[in-house]
């Protein structure tokens, strides 16, 4: 089995799972390279969605997106290595690509504010995004922070789209540090949240999220909508954080010029 029965039940119970030994050195060379390669699209204007941040030392490569259809290793790896095979492990049934990303948190890089991905994730009900360190990630340099509450579906968000002040409280939160090798599978109602990297190493990982197959297929019209909106409503939040995400949940501050 893919995961065991006791990976289930904690599934089950907590709504994210990490997968010990799921990625071998050969594939990790690859997935590194493949990412070094999209950052250098990203400083040269090349293919994909590219997104930056202002940190202490600069401006600085946040999160490459869109990028399955153009890039070579990348796009199969996403679409049908190990990353759905998890997913359709806990779904109980066949996965289909919605999104893909690049977190590279790089030295200074921002966090995330506490909130759940439905919220931001649009035309099907439930999604499964399945993390791929390619860096270590530890409490110092930004990891993920998990707490139980996916099985309450929906929970309170301001008008952000981040987890309001009350709920924030409310739950037990605990770091989830994953190494090079590992992935860290997540539902869309998992309340999550990560720190700054206060380290000079960067933490960068892969971020894929599918839903069920039968459902649709939704990623074109994903990303023609995440488009469309960020054309009308700009590259900065109200708040004054950058525009990267749908919800205003990243806490980076954006660049000028």
């Amino acid at each position: 089995m893919l995961i065991s029965e006791a990976g289930l039940s904690d599934w089950s119970r907590d709504g994210w799972l990490v997968v010990d030994d799921a990625i071998d050195d050969t594939a990790l060379k690859m997935l590194r390279t493949a990412t070094d390669e999209l950052a250098s699209w990203a400083a040269s204007g090349g293919p994909g969605l590219h997104h930056f941040e202002q940190t202490a030392t600069g401006p600085a490569l946040a999160r490459s997106e869109r990028f399955a259809d153009v890039h070579d290793q990348l796009g199969p790896f996403v679409r049908s290595g190990i990353a759905p095979d998890v997913v359709a492990a806990v779904l109980g049934e066949p996965a289909v690509l919605f999104k893909e990303k690049v977190n590279y948190k790089l030295p200074g890089g921002a966090g995330f504010a506490p909130h759940q991905d439905a919220a931001a994730y649009r035309f099907v009900d439930h999604h499964i995004s399945v993390m791929v360190p390619l860096d270590p990630a530890t409490i110092d340099n930004g990891c993920l922070w998990f707490a139980r509450g996916h099985q309450d579906g929906r929970l309170t968000t301001d008008d952000r789209g981040r987890l309001t002040d009350d709920i924030v409280a409310s739950l037990d939160w605990q770091p989830v540090e994953a190494e090079p090798g590992q992935l860290v599978a997540f539902d869309s109602y998992a309340p999550h949240r990560s720190e700054s990297n206060h380290t000079q190493i960067p933490r960068r990982g892969l971020y894929l999220t599918y839903n069920a197959a039968r459902k649709g297929s939704f990623r074109d019209r994903y990303y023609a909508d995440k488009a469309a909106e960020f054309a009308a409503a700009g590259r900065t939040f109200a708040s004054g954080t950058v525009r990267i995400s749908i919800s205003d949940d990243f806490l980076g501050q954006p660049v000028d010029g």
